[in-house]
């Protein structure tokens, strides 16, 4: 996964002073890199152990593993366009921004991607008795739509929205069904507690969220982080599933591709 997209993932997590680092490296990514760490604890204002647990709590050994993998993602060309939107820029400009950023959002997601994990994911829908698709609040929305595409494609699929009804279809779950838990944030609590209670009928489950250190992630058999679009958090106060609409588009591919051979 791209350094920069680890950063947006896991940036609402993080205390205030490696945030300012995740600020200042969003902001600077082509400077960030080329610079050592006390510059950057300087350059930000705080120390420099701040500037390594960023580091270690995206993932990586240290400091200059880190920066190497920012310099790495730097290889794409980027313009005025790329940059976030500002509320001096006018409504063709906001335009263009947001359709860059989703591109590169979603070019993001798709360098993260385990795609062999999506295939075996495509398999255990494909040999599912019943596939169980669970997302709350505005995930509610990508849940009935990804159901409806597997109902489509033959498989019972079931859209679940709330704890009361996925109560009442838990007490009867088998090893036979398929759990798909979707939170934009990570940070659903009832997604989690599904998660929880459906490995512990033997239930094979899948999470997707934009947040890399979701709550679920070391629950689920299958765990998929999609890029998060900025400037709709920051601007609309909420996260956006776009992406993870996408990645939806691509599983339901799968599965009909091997529904049919």
């Amino acid at each position: 996964m791209p350094a920069i997209m680890k950063i947006r993932s896991a940036y609402a997590a993080l205390p205030t002073a490696e945030r300012k680092v995740a600020d200042f490296i969003l902001k600077n990514p082509t400077k960030a890199p080329l610079m050592v760490i006390n510059e950057i604890a300087n350059e930000v204002g705080v120390s420099v152990p701040s500037v390594t647990r960023l580091a270690k709590k995206l993932g990586y050994d240290g400091f200059l593993d880190f920066r190497v993998a920012l310099a790495s993602g730097n290889a794409t060309v980027s313009d005025d366009r790329s940059a976030p939107i500002n509320i001096c820029d006018p409504d063709e400009t906001v335009v263009e921004k947001m359709f860059v950023s989703t591109m590169n959002a979603i070019d993001d997601t798709l360098k993260a991607l385990d795609k062999k994990e999506m295939s075996e994911l495509a398999n255990d829908i494909v040999g599912a008795k019943r596939i169980f698709i669970y997302g709350t609040s505005a995930s509610a929305s990508m849940a009935y739509d990804l159901a409806k595409q597997l109902v489509f494609l033959g498989y019972e699929a079931i859209a679940i929205n709330d704890a009361l009804t996925l109560e009442m279809y838990s007490k009867r779950f088998t090893k036979d069904d398929l759990l798909i838990g979707i939170t934009r944030s990570g940070r659903t609590k009832v997604v989690t507690d599904a998660l929880k209670f459906a490995k512990q009928k033997g239930v094979r489950c899948a999470l997707v969220s934009n947040y890399i250190n979701a709550l679920s992630n070391g629950v689920a058999d299958y765990f998929f982080c999609t890029s998060r679009l900025d400037d709709v958090k920051r601007t609309m106060n909420r996260e956006t599933n776009l992406t993870m609409y996408v990645w939806a588009n691509a599983l339901t591919m799968l599965v009909a591709r091997k529904t049919r051979l």
